[in-house]
């Protein structure tokens, strides 16, 4: 079975930006033999640090209060200051794991107005539905028996959207807005009935992709304004072979635009 774990983040083209306004959606392909494998490799380098069921992301600050609940906070500092060995060693070893990254992203040009909430989840909504055209087109190429998507729990603990987005993929091979799949219903290709929702402190792939869309999005923001280097780039220069497409085709494969998204097309393009 072929699994899809996905999360989002937002991020900034520019310092003057004041909120963002460039939105990704994105994670990683993997099959259940590589994700054992997966899981394995999280939980030993954890257990270096902390218990190996504690989870880790990208911005690893937001689980203080986790590590608190466990009383753990002692092993909650060193993580934090060790951050910089343990995410090199989770992306070093994780060469060795057979996945491939798919991500989508969009720029917002409503970034200004105040309801950037419900702009956010309409923008995800899109940006899903783009990733399941793309995974439509994946899973045709690679002929599998069985697809599964995998979401974290969406922030405003309301999973209809996605849902519903999911609903007209599989069922009509489109998105909820009439734009036709080239692949055709998700249906035909293997894919599971229904979308499924997970927290990412209870998954070790979803943990993962998490770090992976944490360090493309420092990766693109570190090049975007014009630094020269982040741990967000070194982390993702040692998986750039993974990214679906590669080495020929990230962009529009591995890493999926909107048409009309010129510059921000131009943009990864470049770098």
């Amino acid at each position: 079975m072929l699994k899809w774990f996905a999360d989002d983040t937002q991020l900034r083209t520019t310092k003057e930006h004041k909120k963002p306004n460039v939105f990704l959606f994105g994670g990683i392909i993997i099959d259940s033999f590589e994700e054992e494998k997966l899981r394995k490799l999280m939980k030993e380098v954890k257990a270096k640090y902390t218990y190996p069921d504690l989870p880790v992301k990208w911005n690893f600050k937001d689980l203080k209060k986790t590590y608190q609940k466990f009383q753990k906070l002692d092993d909650y500092e060193k993580m934090l200051s060790d951050s910089y060995a343990w995410r090199h060693e989770i992306f070093d070893r994780s060469k060795d794991i057979d996945f491939k990254i798919v991500i989508s992203a969009m720029e917002n040009f409503q970034y200004e107005k105040n309801n950037l909430k419900q702009i956010k989840g309409d923008l995800n909504c899109i940006l899903f539905s783009n990733s399941l055209m793309r995974l439509g087109l994946y899973a045709q190429r690679v002929e599998c028996e069985e697809f599964q998507v995998i979401l974290d729990w969406p922030e405003n603990s309301d999973p209809t959207p996605f849902s519903k987005e999911y609903y007209y993929a599989f069922n009509r091979g489109k998105s909820k807005d009439e734009i036709s799949f080239h692949s055709g219903k998700l249906s035909d290709l293997g894919f599971q009935e229904s979308v499924l929702f997970t927290k990412m402190t209870h998954s070790n792939s979803l943990q993962f992709a998490d770090m992976i869309m944490g360090s493309f999005k420092d990766f693109f923001e570190t090049n975007l304004h014009g630094h020269e280097c982040s741990l967000g780039t070194e982390l993702i220069k040692k998986v750039k072979s993974k990214f679906d497409g590669y080495p020929d085709s990230v962009i529009g494969v591995g890493v999926n635009v909107p048409s009309k998204n010129r510059n921000l097309k131009s943009n990864l393009t470049e770098i």
